[in-house]
Protein backbone atom coordinates (compact mmCIF):
# COMPACT_ATOMS: atom_id res chain seq x y z
CA UNK A 1 0.00 0.00 0.00
CA UNK A 2 1.00 3.05 -1.08
CA UNK A 3 1.21 6.50 1.23
CA UNK A 4 4.21 8.80 -0.22
CA UNK A 5 3.13 12.23 1.37
CA UNK A 6 5.04 13.72 -1.19
CA UNK A 7 2.22 12.88 -3.53
CA UNK A 8 0.11 15.78 -3.90
CA UNK A 9 -4.22 14.62 -4.78
CA UNK A 10 -6.35 17.36 -6.39
CA UNK A 11 -10.06 15.87 -7.46
CA UNK A 12 -11.67 18.09 -9.97
CA UNK A 13 -15.02 19.29 -8.65
CA UNK A 14 -15.79 22.57 -9.79
CA UNK A 15 -18.50 21.71 -12.66
CA UNK A 16 -21.56 22.84 -13.40
CA UNK A 17 -23.60 19.35 -13.94
CA UNK A 18 -26.06 20.83 -16.37
CA UNK A 19 -27.10 17.39 -17.67
CA UNK A 20 -27.90 16.49 -14.59
CA UNK A 21 -30.16 18.87 -14.08
CA UNK A 22 -33.49 16.85 -14.86
CA UNK A 23 -32.93 14.32 -11.99
CA UNK A 24 -30.46 16.32 -9.38
CA UNK A 25 -31.43 20.01 -7.43
CA UNK A 26 -29.81 22.26 -9.03
CA UNK A 27 -28.66 23.03 -5.00
CA UNK A 28 -26.76 19.98 -5.20
CA UNK A 29 -23.31 20.09 -7.21
CA UNK A 30 -22.76 17.05 -9.16
CA UNK A 31 -20.03 15.07 -7.72
CA UNK A 32 -22.82 15.51 -4.52
CA UNK A 33 -25.03 13.54 -6.06
CA UNK A 34 -26.33 10.98 -3.72
CA UNK A 35 -25.67 7.23 -4.58
CA UNK A 36 -27.33 4.67 -2.28
CA UNK A 37 -27.71 7.33 0.41
CA UNK A 38 -24.24 8.81 0.08
CA UNK A 39 -22.56 11.57 -1.58
CA UNK A 40 -21.01 10.50 -4.63
CA UNK A 41 -17.69 12.10 -3.92
CA UNK A 42 -17.35 9.66 -0.93
CA UNK A 43 -17.19 6.84 -3.01
CA UNK A 44 -14.60 8.03 -4.58
CA UNK A 45 -12.36 9.52 -2.30
CA UNK A 46 -12.78 5.98 -0.23
CA UNK A 47 -11.27 4.49 -3.55
CA UNK A 48 -8.58 6.96 -3.34
CA UNK A 49 -7.97 6.12 0.58
CA UNK A 50 -7.40 2.66 -0.74
CA UNK A 51 -3.94 3.63 -1.62
CA UNK A 52 -2.99 7.16 -0.09
CA UNK A 53 -4.87 7.05 3.53
CA UNK A 54 -3.04 9.78 5.27
CA UNK A 55 -2.37 12.10 2.15
CA UNK A 56 -3.67 15.51 1.62
CA UNK A 57 -6.66 15.54 -0.32
CA UNK A 58 -7.36 19.00 -2.67
CA UNK A 59 -11.35 19.34 -3.77
CA UNK A 60 -10.83 22.25 -6.59
CA UNK A 61 -14.17 23.80 -6.45
CA UNK A 62 -16.32 26.25 -8.03
CA UNK A 63 -20.01 25.68 -8.84
CA UNK A 64 -21.85 25.88 -5.12
CA UNK A 65 -18.47 25.38 -3.66
CA UNK A 66 -20.35 26.40 0.02
CA UNK A 67 -22.43 23.32 -0.13
CA UNK A 68 -19.20 20.57 -0.49
CA UNK A 69 -16.73 22.97 1.70
CA UNK A 70 -19.70 22.38 4.62
CA UNK A 71 -19.85 19.19 3.63
CA UNK A 72 -16.22 18.25 4.26
CA UNK A 73 -14.93 20.39 6.65
CA UNK A 74 -14.53 18.04 9.49
CA UNK A 75 -13.13 15.22 7.14
CA UNK A 76 -9.45 14.60 7.97
CA UNK A 77 -6.84 15.89 5.10
CA UNK A 78 -9.46 16.84 2.93
CA UNK A 79 -9.48 20.73 2.24
CA UNK A 80 -10.84 22.53 -1.09
CA UNK A 81 -9.60 24.90 -3.02
CA UNK A 82 -11.90 27.79 -4.83
CA UNK A 83 -11.65 29.30 -7.94
CA UNK A 84 -13.40 32.61 -8.36
CA UNK A 85 -14.06 31.87 -11.90
CA UNK A 86 -14.76 28.53 -13.83
CA UNK A 87 -10.93 28.10 -15.10
CA UNK A 88 -11.42 24.86 -17.25
CA UNK A 89 -10.19 21.16 -16.00
CA UNK A 90 -5.94 22.72 -16.88
CA UNK A 91 -6.81 26.22 -15.52
CA UNK A 92 -8.32 24.66 -12.00
CA UNK A 93 -5.15 22.29 -11.89
CA UNK A 94 -2.47 25.07 -12.39
CA UNK A 95 -4.48 27.13 -9.75
CA UNK A 96 -4.14 24.72 -7.16
CA UNK A 97 -0.26 24.23 -8.04
CA UNK A 98 -0.08 27.79 -7.24
CA UNK A 99 -1.92 28.39 -4.10
CA UNK A 100 -0.28 24.91 -2.82
CA UNK A 101 2.79 26.78 -3.43
CA UNK A 102 4.26 23.36 -5.11
CA UNK A 103 7.47 23.53 -7.04
CA UNK A 104 8.24 21.62 -10.66
CA UNK A 105 9.48 18.05 -9.69
CA UNK A 106 6.38 17.50 -6.99
CA UNK A 107 4.27 14.66 -7.91
CA UNK A 108 0.56 15.11 -8.29
CA UNK A 109 -1.96 12.46 -8.99
CA UNK A 110 -5.42 14.20 -10.25
CA UNK A 111 -9.13 12.69 -10.77
CA UNK A 112 -12.41 13.59 -12.66
CA UNK A 113 -15.03 14.37 -9.82
CA UNK A 114 -17.69 12.91 -11.96
CA UNK A 115 -16.22 9.16 -12.66
CA UNK A 116 -15.78 6.13 -10.89
CA UNK A 117 -13.01 3.72 -11.69
CA UNK A 118 -10.73 1.82 -10.19
CA UNK A 119 -7.20 1.91 -11.24
CA UNK A 120 -4.30 0.33 -9.77
CA UNK A 121 -2.93 3.40 -8.74
CA UNK A 122 0.87 2.24 -7.62
CA UNK A 123 0.77 0.64 -11.13
CA UNK A 124 -0.10 3.90 -12.41
CA UNK A 125 2.67 5.75 -10.65
CA UNK A 126 5.26 2.63 -11.35
CA UNK A 127 4.93 2.54 -14.52
CA UNK A 128 5.45 6.10 -15.21
CA UNK A 129 8.84 5.93 -17.21
CA UNK A 130 8.03 9.33 -19.08
CA UNK A 131 6.37 12.67 -17.13
CA UNK A 132 2.70 11.86 -16.94
CA UNK A 133 0.45 8.84 -17.06
CA UNK A 134 -3.16 8.56 -17.97
CA UNK A 135 -5.58 5.84 -16.89
CA UNK A 136 -7.01 4.60 -20.54
CA UNK A 137 -10.34 3.17 -20.38
CA UNK A 138 -11.64 0.26 -22.30
CA UNK A 139 -14.89 1.35 -23.33
CA UNK A 140 -17.31 -0.64 -26.03
CA UNK A 141 -19.50 2.28 -26.31
CA UNK A 142 -17.51 5.57 -27.12
CA UNK A 143 -20.01 8.12 -28.37
CA UNK A 144 -20.31 10.25 -25.72
CA UNK A 145 -16.11 10.64 -25.80
CA UNK A 146 -13.01 11.82 -27.44
CA UNK A 147 -10.73 8.68 -28.02
CA UNK A 148 -7.23 7.82 -27.66
CA UNK A 149 -4.90 6.33 -30.51
CA UNK A 150 -2.42 4.07 -28.13
CA UNK A 151 0.85 2.05 -29.58
CA UNK A 152 3.12 -0.14 -26.80
CA UNK A 153 1.36 1.31 -24.02
CA UNK A 154 1.98 5.09 -24.89
CA UNK A 155 -1.10 7.75 -25.96
CA UNK A 156 0.17 8.60 -30.00
CA UNK A 157 -2.43 10.72 -30.13
CA UNK A 158 -5.99 12.28 -28.85
CA UNK A 159 -9.07 11.75 -31.10
CA UNK A 160 -12.22 13.87 -31.43
CA UNK A 161 -15.39 12.21 -31.51
CA UNK A 162 -16.28 12.48 -34.78
CA UNK A 163 -12.54 11.39 -35.98
CA UNK A 164 -12.35 8.26 -38.62
CA UNK A 165 -9.62 7.11 -36.45
CA UNK A 166 -11.75 6.35 -33.35
CA UNK A 167 -10.76 3.54 -30.98
CA UNK A 168 -12.04 2.41 -28.25
CA UNK A 169 -9.71 4.24 -25.63
CA UNK A 170 -11.18 6.73 -23.64
CA UNK A 171 -9.50 9.24 -21.06
CA UNK A 172 -10.45 7.86 -17.58
CA UNK A 173 -9.84 11.18 -16.02
CA UNK A 174 -6.96 10.11 -14.18
CA UNK A 175 -3.69 11.52 -14.23
CA UNK A 176 -0.27 11.15 -12.93
CA UNK A 177 2.45 14.25 -13.11
CA UNK A 178 5.36 13.11 -12.07
CA UNK A 179 7.11 16.55 -13.10
CA UNK A 180 4.95 19.36 -13.41
CA UNK A 181 6.89 21.82 -14.58
CA UNK A 182 4.91 22.23 -17.92
CA UNK A 183 2.44 23.04 -16.21
CA UNK A 184 3.75 25.41 -14.28
CA UNK A 185 4.98 27.46 -17.69
CA UNK A 186 1.25 27.66 -19.38
CA UNK A 187 0.60 31.43 -19.61
CA UNK A 188 -3.20 31.03 -19.92
CA UNK A 189 -5.18 30.89 -16.68
CA UNK A 190 -7.95 29.43 -18.26
CA UNK A 191 -7.87 26.11 -20.24
CA UNK A 192 -8.47 21.81 -20.39
CA UNK A 193 -6.29 19.67 -19.70
CA UNK A 194 -7.09 18.12 -22.81
CA UNK A 195 -6.05 20.39 -25.08
CA UNK A 196 -2.70 21.18 -23.49
CA UNK A 197 -1.90 17.28 -23.85
CA UNK A 198 -3.18 17.14 -27.18
CA UNK A 199 -0.10 19.62 -27.64
CA UNK A 200 1.73 18.11 -25.36
CA UNK A 201 1.97 14.42 -26.76
CA UNK A 202 3.05 15.43 -30.27
CA UNK A 203 6.30 15.36 -28.55
CA UNK A 204 6.51 13.62 -26.05
CA UNK A 205 4.78 10.27 -25.45
CA UNK A 206 1.98 9.65 -22.67
CA UNK A 207 2.31 6.69 -20.98
CA UNK A 208 -1.38 4.59 -20.93
CA UNK A 209 -2.59 2.57 -17.87
CA UNK A 210 -4.87 0.56 -19.98
CA UNK A 211 -7.89 -0.74 -17.62
CA UNK A 212 -11.05 -2.90 -18.54
CA UNK A 213 -12.90 -2.80 -15.54
CA UNK A 214 -16.31 -0.33 -14.07
CA UNK A 215 -15.93 3.03 -15.52
CA UNK A 216 -19.35 5.12 -14.94
CA UNK A 217 -19.64 9.28 -15.63
CA UNK A 218 -22.33 10.01 -13.53
CA UNK A 219 -22.68 13.16 -15.29
CA UNK A 220 -25.63 11.83 -17.37
CA UNK A 221 -28.65 10.82 -16.09
CA UNK A 222 -28.24 7.13 -17.68
CA UNK A 223 -25.13 6.66 -15.83
CA UNK A 224 -26.38 8.15 -13.24
CA UNK A 225 -29.37 5.43 -12.77
CA UNK A 226 -26.86 2.38 -13.35
CA UNK A 227 -24.66 3.56 -11.02
CA UNK A 228 -27.27 3.60 -7.97
CA UNK A 229 -27.76 -0.37 -8.98
CA UNK A 230 -24.08 -0.87 -7.96
CA UNK A 231 -22.72 -1.79 -4.41
CA UNK A 232 -19.80 0.50 -4.05
CA UNK A 233 -18.46 -0.37 -0.68
CA UNK A 234 -16.53 -3.66 -1.89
Amino acid sequence: MMSDKDINILILVGGFGTRLLSVLDERTPKPMAIVNGRPFLEYKIDEIRKYFPQNNIFLLTHHLSDYIERHFKDHPNISCIKEDEPLGTGGSIKHAIKKLNLTKSDHLIVFNGDTYLKPDLNKLIADTKNNISIVACLCKNTIRFNTLHIENNNIIKFLDKDSDMSTNYINGGCYYFKDISFLKSIEEDIFSIEDIFKDFVKNNPIKALVYDDIFIDIGVPEDYTKIQKLNLNE
